[in-house]
């Protein structure tokens, strides 16, 4: 599913609005960029914003223990929450229709140790592409009638929680689709129809690399 958002003044002023209703706070700062990551481990890629961007985006968030940064990242509801490799749950995820979960983890502020060299990507956005941002992300899971999303599991003595999800993964749908779509949808030109590969990703995105990373 594609959300398909407002364009111009008055889509600026729909976001706006909107951003208010759902984090219940102000808007994000205007003053200047914000610096986050595209993160690559493997074939899977995610998101990793700082703690307190993603809990304007992602309130669920707060449910983490202290850290610097949040890995956001989508996949294939078995395969994802199972530890280690599973062949048999990675075959299922490419050749079947499934369901899928957002996985949220906790990451210390040192992310090139974390991670390892090499696969952490600097982006910016300024406040209104940040926003988009974070609607994309807000909608990415089903909500109850207050807005609080569905817990699926929790992993690493809470270090890392799953939701449940909203789209079908498989095997030309995949987290790294979905990590295009939620880097387009912020306003970075990246087709994702046809983008299923992490190198495929990072190729793409590293023209929109931040000349101010860190």
């Amino acid at each position: 599913m594609v959300w398909l958002l407002p364009s111009g003044i008055a889509g600026a002023a729909f976001l706006y609005a909107i951003g208010l209703a759902w984090t219940g706070k102000q808007d994000l700062p205007e003053q200047r960029a914000v610096l986050f990551y595209l993160v690559r481990e493997r074939w899977h890629t995610g998101i990793v914003l700082p703690r307190n961007v993603a809990e304007r985006c992602f309130p669920e968030a707060r449910h983490l223990p202290p850290s610097a940064w949040v890995d956001i990242g989508w996949g294939e509801a078995d395969f994802y929450q199972t530890p280690g490799f599973d062949l048999r749950l990675a075959l299922k995820a490419i050749f079947r229709h499934n369901r899928s979960v957002l996985r949220l983890a906790a990451v210390p502020a040192d992310l090139q140790r974390f991670y390892g060299e090499g696969w952490l990507l600097p982006l910016c956005l300024d406040s209104l592409a940040l926003q988009r941002l974070c609607l994309f992300l807000f909608h990415s899971v089903p909500r109850d009638s207050s807005g609080g999303a569905f817990l699926s599991s929790v992993h690493a003595g809470g270090w890392v929680r799953f939701y449940h999800a909203r789209g079908t993964y498989w095997g030309l749908q995949t987290c790294n689709t979905w990590v295009a779509r939620a880097l387009r949808s912020a306003g970075l030109p990246l087709p994702w129809h046809g983008l299923v590969l992490a190198e495929q990703l990072f190729a793409l995105a590293q023209r929109y690399r931040c000349p101010t990373s860190q």
